[in-house]
């Protein structure tokens, strides 16, 4: 189970929206009836009576939660202040205060299709809007929502740097109907009490019930992230031009051969991968004979029976190639856009 993320807290105010259900809680009801009857045919004087003061109409805590993403929003590795999207609402007949927590759900829970993987930094960031959107400001005090109101809220959450191409994080909201002090509510236990308002807790469970139970005065949905990255891989082969005895015809790796160093980039994530560089040290055996530098848009070629293809692909700008004639040299790569491989060239000459 993953760590709660302990962050519980009171609502002030609402914006108003078609939520209320029946007649509010506390309201007196009385009602009457009138006897009326004849003797002898005759219309005798009404008898009325009632039901003395009547009843209060009971409190039925009812509200929901929702995720208003409709998916796991798309995030960076390291990414901060990332900002998932929730309504509460109060669709029972009563004013009513709440408190929320935002967690982390545990490795393997699933939400819209895509299961747990990975966990958000915290603590989470939550904001709030009464005025449907416009503005949004920091959870400081008490909350009690109206009657038929709702609130816009968000949760932000920092993404590690440590995450990878298609780790997904699937947060939980749920808000638990509270006192005004915060204490969680209970429904009245025994018979109903006619000249009091007692609380029954009426919510549901929602269209996802994982984590829900009806009639307990919590509601819980589901929401998070999942992770759109560069996912780079970088592989190194070599092969031989030529040599001086044999030439290009079976060049053997001896002093005064060239060699080509192919260095491979793929990039098989979601996302670009932007400013890619390679540094190379070349070793004291090759002194300072880089040359031919270049990256070229392509898989780098087979080698067969380590003797060097020709090199394949569009060469790339790369402004920033340097280091040739010296012992140490970079291969700019420019952007390796998400499913491209390019194929980088460094040629050496063995002391």
């Amino acid at each position: 189970m993953k760590k709660i993320l302990g962050i519980a807290f009171m609502m002030l105010i609402g914006f108003s929206d078609a939520y209320a259900v029946g007649t509010v809680a506390g309201t007196q009801v009385q009602n009457s009836v009138t006897l009326n009857y004849t003797v002898g045919g005759i219309s005798q004087t009404a008898i009325n009576a009632n039901d003395g003061t009547g009843f209060l109409v009971d409190n039925a805590v009812d509200f929901t939660v929702a995720n208003n993403d409709g998916a796991q929003i798309s995030v960076t590795p390291g990414s901060t202040g990332q900002i998932t999207n929730w309504t509460l609402a109060n669709t029972g007949n009563a004013a009513q205060y709440f408190t929320l927590a935002a967690i982390n759900l545990p490795n393997g829970s699933t939400v819209y299709g895509n299961a747990d993987t990975a966990d958000t930094s915290t603590p989470y960031t939550i904001t709030y809007s009464t005025d449907g959107g416009a503005t949004y400001n920091p959870y400081t005090g008490a909350f009690q929502l109206a009657i038929g109101a709702s609130v816009l809220i968000r949760v932000a959450a920092d993404i590690p740097l440590s995450v990878t191409n298609g780790q997904v994080m699937n947060i939980q909201l749920e808000a638990t109907a509270t006192d005004s002090g915060g204490t969680a509510l209970t429904s009245t236990i025994g018979p109903d009490t006619i000249g009091s308002v007692d609380i029954v807790l009426a919510e549901g469970t929602g269209i996802t019930t994982e984590g829900n139970t009806a009639f307990d005065g919590q509601f819980s949905a589901w929401g998070g992230y999942i992770v759109q990255s560069a996912a780079l891989a970088v592989t190194k082969t070599s092969c031989v031009i030529s040599d001086p005895v044999n030439g290009t015809t079976n060049p053997k790796r001896i002093p005064g051969a060239v060699l080509r160093y192919q260095i491979q980039v793929a990039n098989t994530g979601t996302s670009d991968a932007t400013s890619v560089t390679v540094a190379d040290l070349i070793p004291s055996e090759f002194g300072t004979s880089a040359a031919n530098l270049d990256v070229r848009t392509a898989v780098c070629p087979a080698i067969s029976s380590g003797v060097c293809g020709a090199k394949t692909g569009t060469v790339e700008t790369n402004a920033g190639t340097t280091g040739a004639g010296t012992s140490s040299v970079t291969l700019d790569y420019d952007g390796v856009a998400a499913g491209v491989t390019n194929c980088g060239y460094i040629e050496v000459t063995i002391q």
